[in-house]
């Protein structure tokens, strides 16, 4: 199978995540220790905080590169998240 490609089961499993899904540090025991960080790089991008499904979408490839261009969301690439965004739960 190609990296650019996914099995048509997976469509609907992703629930709502088009990169990482984080699970590990929801159930992580040692993550009940953990205290709220005030790093500013650590911060989410405003840019992409309330973007609807459908901007996703729209979002064309020089936006996704020029927004994520420090962000390691940029390591799926743009048509990684095109891609991903078809199998999330409808």
């Amino acid at each position: 199978m190609k990296d650019d490609l996914l099995p048509e089961e997976m469509k609907g499993k992703f629930e709502n995540w088009a990169f990482g899904c984080d699970i590990c540090q929801d159930v992580c025991p040692w993550n009940r220790f953990s205290v709220p960080n005030h790093v500013d790089a650590f911060e989410t991008l405003p840019e992409i905080l309330n973007h609807s499904s459908k901007e996703w979408e729209e979002m064309s490839e020089e936006m996704f590169r020029k927004i994520f261009k420090y962000s390691p969301i940029k390591r799926t690439k743009w048509k990684g998240i095109q891609r991903n965004l078809k199998f999330l739960k409808d």
